[in-house]
C-alpha cells in the first residue's frame, strides 16, 4: 500500500485517541477529587477541543478515500453499498446494543422502542430522534456524503472537480441559510447542533475529495484552494466576529482552533513523507471499533468510582485515567474488529463479488 495512504491509517488512530481523551476527560472531570489533581488537562483538552480535530480529521481521510476508492475500483454502485453496508452497519449495531444495555444496568435510563428502531438507521437525527450516543450523528454525516458520491457517480461527476467544488458550495450554502433561519422562531431553531452542522461536515469531507484529486492528478489546484479557502472562511469568520465584539458561537475560540488545527495536522499526514510505523497503522485499522465502543469503557469506569468500593481509583491523576481508558478502548476494539468487523467486511466482500460486483462500462472516471 502507498506510504502516505498507511499514514492516513495512523491519522485513523491519532484521530480515534483524541476522540477518546475527549469524553474521558469531560466524564472523569466531573469527580471532585480527580478534577483536583486533573483539572488544567481537562482545560487544555477542552480548550482545543481534541474530540472535533478527532472528527475533522476522520471527515477529511473520509473525503480523500472513499470517492477515490469508488472511482479506482472498477465496481457497481450496488457492489460499493453492499461493502459500506457490512462495514458500517453490524459492528454499529453492536456498539448501539452494548450501549443499551449498559445505560439499562449501570445508570437504569431506558431508550424508547421508536428511539432504538430510528437510532438503527443512522439517520436517527434527520428524522427528529436522539442519538442514544453523542457521537453517533458523525456516522449520519458520513452516510451523507456516500450518499452524494453514489449520485455523482451515476452521473458520471464523482471525478469532476468543478462538479466536487459546486457540491462543496452547495453544502456550505446550505449550512449558512440553517444557521441564519436558527436565529428566527422557525423549525430548524429546534434542531440540534450536530444536525445543522451537517451541511457543513460534509463540505468538510469534498474538501478531502478535492486534495485527492490533486494529489492524484496534479492538476486542479484552483478548485482546491477555492474549495478549502470558502469552507475554512466559516471558522475563520466566527473568529473575526467575536474579535469584533459579536460572538455568533458560545465557544469561538475552540470552533476556530480546532477546524485549523484538524487540517494542519491532515496535510502533514499526507503531504510529507513520514515512514509509517506499523504499530500505529495497526490503531488505524481497529479505529472504528475504537471509535464506536470507547464511550463503553468510560461509562463503566465512571461507573467503578461512583461506587463505595471504587472511591480509591479517584486518587489516581486524570492522565492515568486517559492512558487507562485508551488502553482499555484499543483491546476492546481489537477484539471486536476481529470476532465481528472483519468477518463482516469480508462477508460484504464476497457478496459483492457474487453479485456481479464488477462495473462493466469502464473503470476510473475521468474529468470531463
Amino acid at each position: 500500500m502507498n506510504t502516505r495512504l498507511l499514514n492516513l491509517d495512523v491519522l485513523r488512530g491519532l484521530a480515534a485517541t483524541l476522540v477518546v481523551w475527549q469524553h474521558s476527560s469531560e466524564v472523569f472531570i466531573r469527580n471532585p477529587s480527580i478534577a483536583q489533581h486533573g483539572s488544567a488537562l481537562a482545560e487544555f483538552i477542552s480548550q482545543l477541543d481534541f474530540g472535533r480535530i478527532g472528527v475533522l480529521c476522520f471527515f477529511l481521510i473520509s473525503g480523500f478515500v472513499i470517492p477515490h476508492s469508488l472511482l479506482a475500483s472498477n465496481r457497481t454502485l450496488k457492489s460499493f453499498a453492499i461493502r459500506r453496508f457490512f462495514r458500517l452497519y453490524p459492528t454499529y449495531w453492536l456498539s448501539l446494543t452494548a450501549i443499551i444495555g449498559l445505560t439499562w444496568l449501570l445508570a437504569d435510563r431506558t431508550f424508547s422502542a421508536s428511539t432504538i428502531l430510528a437510532n438503527t438507521t443512522m439517520l436517527q437525527g434527520l428524522i427528529g430522534f436522539e442519538s442514544v450516543q453523542i457521537l453517533y450523528w458523525t456516522l449520519t454525516a458520513e452516510l451523507l456524503f456516500y450518499c452524494l458520491c453514489a449520485l455523482m457517480f451515476s452521473l458520471r461527476l464523482l471525478g469532476n472537480p468543478r462538479y466536487l467544488l459546486l457540491v462543496c458550495w452547495g453544502a456550505l450554502s446550505v449550512f449558512i441559510s440553517m444557521q441564519l433561519l436558527g436565529q428566527s422562531s422557525t423549525p430548524i431553531s429546534q434542531l440540534p447542533a450536530t444536525t445543522t452542522y451537517l451541511p457543513f461536515a460534509i463540505a468538510v469531507m469534498f474538501c478531502g475529495t478535492l486534495i485527492r484529486y490533486c494529489y492524484e492528478t496534479r492538476r486542479g489546484y484552483r478548485y482546491m484552494l477555492w474549495g478549502l479557502v470558502s469552507t475554512f472562511s466559516i471558522p475563520l469568520l466566527v473568529m473575526a466576529m467575536h474579535l469584533l465584539g459579536r460572538s455568533i458561537s458560545e465557544t469561538p475560540l475552540r470552533f476556530f482552533s480546532s477546524h485549523f488545527i484538524a487540517l494542519a495536522i491532515f496535510l502533514v499526514f499526507v503531504l510529507l513523507p513520514l515512514k509509517p510505523i506499523r504499530h500505529l497503522v495497526a490503531l488505524g485499522t481497529i479505529s472504528y471499533s475504537t471509535y464506536l465502543f470507547h464511550l463503553v469503557v468510560v461509562f463503566f469506569g465512571s461507573w467503578v468510582i461512583s461506587q463505595p468500593w471504587g472511591q480509591g481509583f479517584t486518587s489516581i491523576s486524570l492522565s492515568t485515567f486517559l492512558v487507562a481508558v485508551t488502553l482499555l478502548s484499543f483491546a476492546l476494539a481489537a477484539a471486536i474488529y476481529w470476532l465481528v468487523e472483519r468477518p463482516c467486511m469480508q462477508f460484504g466482500r464476497f457478496l459483492s463479488n457474487r453479485n456481479g460486483g464488477l462495473n462493466r462500462s469502464g473503470g476510473m472516471l475521468r474529468e470531463s
